[in-house]
């Protein structure tokens, strides 16, 4: 049972090690991700960001895998011996030592906290989105009304997300503006863009500040631009895009923002929805090979690199 509980400890630890490392170097290159996808609609952008945002915890994984495989993985490591020993071995960290003990603890502590967080927050939010429908007016199959004054409107949950109105929007929207919201709105929980935001922000966590908050938004505006087409398509507004956004800004919390960004907020939003209507009418050039492309050449590179590195690192750190 302790044998057991130590290898299950070694390898926790090293799967961390090595995520944090690619997680920093794919922070790195991330403007380069950026430009691979300068062509691409925003519901690709969305996608080609959230398997690369996932990459450095999949690399980890395959290269504790191969590094488990000695004569796979010995061609892959950089060279070092054991003594004597100068042959293919499998992954070994030293726990015989009391700093090599306390590392792993240490680690596996940290990461445990890490999913207790990650869990407490599903609770959390399951939880909420069951107060807001037990105070709620069920008002079609589609949303609940909440009693507010207020012009919102949001899609709320992980797994079974719903969509919520304000008494106060439903009151001054006609029924025109009510469809090109909740087209915006059920089109979140369709894609269950909670859920994949939530996964973005916790595999990103380890990433520098500027860069994390950089995939974030990024990420939060294809998910905007999204949502906007599919609630312009709906009532086909091709030619009052303006409409369609000052309609969906009204619960989006613009009023909250200074006059001066509020225009150019929109103005952007719009030029946004011109270009996805563009792109969909195949009138665009989209790129689909550069993004895959860079995402399959930065898989490979991070797990032989963290194979490479990964073995004599480990070991090193559990000395």
């Amino acid at each position: 049972m302790t044998d057991t509980l130590t290898v299950i400890g070694n390898y926790l630890f090293g799967w961390t090690v090595i995520s944090l490392a690619v997680s920093w170097c794919l922070a790195l290159v991330y403007p380069l991700m950026l430009r691979s996808m300068a062509e691409s609609s925003a519901e690709h952008a969305s996608f080609y960001t959230l398997i690369y945002s996932l990459l450095a915890p999949l690399s980890a994984v395959f290269a504790l895998i191969i590094l488990s495989l000695p004569e796979l993985a010995f061609p892959f490591i950089s060279e070092h011996c054991h003594d004597t020993i100068c042959s293919p071995h499998t992954l070994h960290m030293t726990t015989d030592t009391v700093e090599g003990v306390l590392a792993v603890f240490v680690v596996v502590l940290l990461l445990s906290g890490f999913v207790v967080l990650m869990a407490r927050q599903l609770h959390r939010s399951r939880r909420h989105v069951k107060t807001l429908s037990s105070l709620s007016e069920p008002s079609s199959a589609s949303y609940l009304v909440v009693e507010s004054p207020h012009h919102m409107a949001w899609c709320a949950g992980f797994l079974k997300p719903q969509v919520f109105l304000s008494r106060g929007l439903v009151d001054v929207m006609d029924a025109r503006q009510l469809r090109l919201i909740l087209a915006h709105e059920q089109t979140h929980a369709f894609r269950r863009d909670n859920l994949r935001k939530w996964v973005l922000h916790w595999v990103t966590n380890a990433w520098p500040r500027g860069r994390k908050q950089r995939i974030r938004q990024n990420f939060s505006n294809y998910s905007e631009h999204i949502c906007d087409l599919v609630a312009a398509r709906c009532e086909k507004g091709v030619t009052e895009l303006a409409h369609v956004i000052e309609t969906l800004a009204t619960c989006n919390g613009d009023a909250s923002k200074p006059m001066s960004s509020l225009g150019h907020h929109r103005q952007q939003r719009i030029a946004a929805l011109q270009r996805e209507l563009y792109l969909q009418k195949g009138e665009g050039k989209q790129s689909y090979v550069k993004p895959a492309a860079f995402l399959a050449c930065a898989w490979i590179i991070a797990t032989m690199t963290a194979i490479h590195f990964g073995h004599p690192l480990l070991e090193f750190l559990s000395r």
